[in-house]
């Protein structure tokens, strides 16, 4: 892991050592700082916690990409929207798949750990036992104040022994990052606390819809159809649909389009949108009718394909 410690007074600076937790986050509006941006970080690959102190009069906007990021924020005059919804950052809140801005005036001292979008995954999958779950956000703050008290001490924890402790021990440091992606994912409701909740139990994707999967994911980019898929799983057209459902809660072809629907939002997001266009990008991922693809974009991900472009 990279360990930085920076004092500024340089907006833009400022800027660079938060985008090492969250490379989405960007300065929009910056009227000087006083006192100094006082920044404590660690990342690597998929990985980045911080604390940090700023005095200024600032707006921020911060979008978490491909990331789990959860934050807090204290301070005598904040402003923070998320999900077009006013939220408090005095205590912990979690960022996904959307863009969050803060506003405010004074000094405020933050912290931020993110994950990577993957990682969150397959946590969540290894936790629930289900390795058809994806992680999605069903509210911003945690579940209770016992979680509240549990993700505060594993950031404590996570936090002296990652920016305070003299000692680099990379073993140790793994584990930390384990346990404070374990304490985020149980702290917020999402769709593995409600898994976890209903008792839903452990499961493995029988063979055959695990050949599907397979072969849908290896050939997203072309043509697929349902008999292909089919033939791939050794099962008939209509015992895999059935199958499938049974196992995923959804069909061979709605899983066609969600695995194109997530290429395609990482495509736009690392694109030059003087290089790229939406309805090129659509097309390279199977969606010939850019009207119904932006109609399912939003729908999925609450933005339009330009936006996301754009961003």
């Amino acid at each position: 892991m990279e360990h930085t410690h920076v004092e500024t007074r340089d907006a833009t600076t400022v800027e660079e050592m938060w985008q090492t937790v969250v490379p989405g986050a960007r300065i929009a509006r910056a009227d000087g700082i006083q006192p100094a941006f006082v920044f404590h970080g660690v990342a690597e690959p998929g990985f980045g916690l911080c604390d940090y102190t700023v005095g200024s009069t600032m707006v921020i906007e911060s979008d978490p990409g491909d990331q789990m990021v959860v934050g807090r924020i204290a301070g005598p005059r904040i402003r923070a929207t998320y999900r077009r919804e006013r939220i408090d950052t005095t205590v912990p809140f979690v960022v996904m798949d959307r863009p969050i801005e803060i506003a405010f005036t004074g000094r405020i001292a933050g912290t931020a750990v993110s994950f990577a979008r993957e990682d969150v995954d397959e946590a969540a999958r290894r936790l629930s036992g289900d390795d058809t779950l994806r992680v999605r956000p069903l509210g911003y703050a945690p579940m209770s104040e016992q979680r509240l008290r549990y993700w505060t001490r594993t950031w404590e924890y996570g936090r002296d022994v990652l920016l305070r402790s003299p000692e680099r021990a990379p073993l140790i440091e793994q584990q930390v990052r384990s346990l404070l992606l374990e304490a985020s994912l149980l702290t917020f409701p999402s769709t593995l606390t409600e898994a976890l909740a209903s008792g839903r139990p452990a499961r493995m994707l029988p063979a055959p819809v695990r050949r599907a999967k397979a072969y849908i994911d290896a050939h997203a980019t072309g043509s697929i159809a349902l008999a292909d898929i089919a033939e791939a799983a050794r099962l008939s057209p209509r015992g895999l649909q059935y199958a499938f459902r049974t196992a995923t809660g959804r069909t061979p072809m709605q899983y066609v389009r969600r695995v194109r629907l997530d290429a395609a939002r990482v495509e736009l997001r690392a694109a030059d949108p003087s290089m790229e266009t939406v309805a090129a990008i659509a097309a390279r991922w199977g969606f010939s009718n850019l009207g119904r693809f932006a109609a399912m974009y939003r729908a999925e991900f609450g933005e339009t394909p330009s936006t996301t472009l754009r961003s």
